[in-house]
């Protein structure tokens, strides 16, 4: 008996592969994976209108800009497009103001973005303490509204913040030396720090609320595990804290690198106008002058491609890099 039980569990295991090849596909008919799919193409096609309209606003100004900047266009000398071949951008490698700005721009955004990142996360690790800390209705409060006043300079129009910033550090009338008690021209001799006080001060709170998502995330269990274990807080924010915050600081410096580097236009244009001389001509103010003051688009078009390609190579390698870290 038990042989011919055997047998039979054989052949019944030798008929069910072929069973299982004639049989139908179940999990394709399964209810929810069906309802799953009809909402992915609900999903679709009332959002493929809108990023078509998006693409479609975003990619012709790109596909124009690299168009141009295979082309002469000189308004003032003809009104014809003519086409230039690689000539605007082989003249970036012999002009010597090209290469000064991207010098310029490169030593600006480095500082900045460290300044901001830094800064940012050791502002957020202090909110967040003062938040979780706080007892009491007035307690609680006041948290709230420290970290509602982090982002008024990021709320603040760059304009106007640039406009106001120019005024502090104004030689005769400004606050700032007043308060030190010197007559220091801060735009004319130390105008790159400037500029960088300047976008730090209104980039900052920016960075300051990504990291602060970041840090409120982290597992409170870790820190009273560590607790625990007599980890003290200077243990534990380079044990748990900068640990699991890393990879956000790896993308958000790439993001403001990116920005910071083809974007840094109103501030300088306001307080230094690019001087003096050419130590403040960063790369965005260099291309608007190509363009309306000389009036030599296929130029400008050039420099803002190699400008594009750069940030995206810059912010590309320090993402990487970090998260290889990391």
């Amino acid at each position: 008996m038990m042989l011919i039980s055997e047998r039979r569990g054989e052949g019944a295991r030798a008929v069910s592969p072929r069973q299982g090849h004639n049989a139908p596909p179940t999990a394709a008919l399964k209810p929810h994976q069906r309802s799953s799919g009809r909402r992915r193409r609900i999903g679709i096609a009332f959002t493929a209108p809108s990023l078509a309209f998006v693409g479609i606003v975003m990619a012709y100004p790109l596909f124009y800009l690299i168009y141009l900047s295979f082309h002469t266009y000189r308004p003032l000398r003809s009104p014809d497009v003519t086409p230039a071949g690689l000539t605007n951008f082989i003249s970036l490698f012999t002009d010597s103001v090209f290469g000064n700005s991207l010098k310029v721009t490169l030593v600006f955004t480095v500082a900045s973005v460290i300044i901001e990142v830094i800064g940012g996360t050791a502002c957020a690790i202090l909110l967040t303490n003062s938040m979780l800390g706080a007892q009491g209705p007035a307690g609680r409060l006041f948290a709230r509204l420290i970290g509602t006043a982090y982002i008024i300079p990021f709320a603040v129009p760059a304009v106007a913040g640039a406009f106001a910033w120019r005024m502090m550090l104004d030689y005769k009338f400004g606050p700032v030396n007043a308060v030190l008690g010197t007559s220091i021209p801060w735009l004319v001799e130390h105008p790159m720090v400037s500029i960088i006080i300047i976008d730090a001060w209104k980039m900052m709170p920016f960075v300051l609320f990504i990291m602060l998502a970041a840090v409120m995330s982290i597992d409170p269990s870790q820190y009273e595990a560590a607790t625990l274990d007599g980890a003290g807080s200077l243990r534990q924010l380079f044990a748990i804290t900068l640990p699991s915050i890393l990879p956000v600081m790896a993308i958000t410096a790439a993001f403001r690198a990116v920005d910071a580097f083809t974007k840094v236009f109103d501030t300088v244009f306001v307080t230094t106008g690019g001087g003096p001389g050419d130590d403040t001509r960063v790369l965005p103010l260099l291309i608007w002058r190509t363009a309306f003051d000389h009036l030599d688009f296929g130029a400008a078009s050039a420099q803002a491609v190699a400008a594009l390609v750069i940030s995206l190579v810059f912010g590309a390698v320090l993402f990487f890099s970090r998260r290889r870290d990391v």
